[in-house]
């Protein structure tokens, strides 16, 4: 498959993977904590501890999917491809 055409589909992959697992951990954290996330509340009581968790959490699980993604991208890239020509003209 094409370079580039492996590229753009990692990097759209990546950006739906972040914005969904972004979704994920903005309900989970509203469920326990019972209020919204700090990335989305602007009130200026809100605990430094509260918005330092949200920050490693989102932003561990971001790199993660990230990583991921690009791991898999390169490991297609480098996988060795079947050219039936090849193996054909090698023959005669």
């Amino acid at each position: 498959m094409n370079t580039k055409v492996l590229e753009l589909v990692g990097t759209g992959l990546s950006l739906g993977g972040v914005a969904l697992s972004h979704k994920v951990l903005g309900a989970a954290w509203t469920r326990i904590t019972g209020d919204p996330p700090p990335a989305r509340n602007p009130d200026p009581d809100e605990a430094w501890t509260g918005i330092i968790i949200w920050s490693l959490v989102t932003g561990l699980v971001g790199t993660v999917i990230k990583v991921g993604i690009s791991r898999k991208i390169a490991e297609i890239e480098n996988k060795p491809q079947k050219n039936p020509k090849a193996s054909s003209q090698a023959e005669v």
